[in-house]
């Protein structure tokens, strides 16, 4: 199972404004509320609305939110969800209960290998595309000695990276859906 450290999801929260001033002054509070907690925000997101509200006079309601944040918490604590997050690369929030918490993890482990192996994937096929760059750029016929070799060692390195994408494009299909 993977660690979640909470301090790196206040980070990722971002600097800007939690709500506009104009979702501040009409915001239906058990709405924003609910919102939030389809996203697995914290409870302690509420002070972000504090602080943004606060710059045209609005107070948030707190039990609205808190009721609505209630409402939608069971549409982020899914293992459909929890495997969407974690093959997007993003961590699970900790606002589910515990006694959902094995299977929450298991879903988000096996996104999380989907992301990874996609990650993989790319950074392979970035360097195949670096290779055939500089094949066609550097090698012109007549080839030079030096040059054949270099080369069929280019062509042997893109046939192995070619068999390394096929081999994780493999392993990756058994991540692509949630787990049953």
């Amino acid at each position: 199972m993977r660690i979640f450290f909470p301090a790196a999801l206040l980070g990722l929260v971002g600097a800007c404004a939690s709500l506009t001033p104009e979702q501040c002054t009409n915001g239906d509070w058990r709405s924003i509320g609910y919102n939030d907690g389809v996203r697995g925000r914290l409870e302690s997101y509420i002070s972000r609305h504090f602080d943004a509200c606060e710059k045209v006079g609005v107070v948030p309601d707190t039990a609205a939110w808190l009721s609505g944040r209630a409402a939608g918490l069971p549409l982020y604590c899914t293992p459909q969800n929890a495997y969407n997050i974690g093959r997007s690369g993003r961590d699970l929030s900790p606002v589910c209960p515990a006694s959902q918490q094995n299977s929450l993890y298991r879903s988000w482990d096996w996104g999380q290998e989907y992301y990874i192996l996609t990650q993989e994937i790319s950074d392979l096929e970035d360097e195949q595309q670096e290779i055939e760059r500089h094949i066609r750029q550097e090698f012109i016929e007549p080839l030079t000695a030096e040059q054949v070799l270099e080369l069929s060692s280019l062509n042997r390195r893109l046939r192995g990276l070619d068999r390394e994408i096929r081999r994780l494009e493999d392993r990756r299909r058994r991540y692509a859906s949630a787990p049953v």
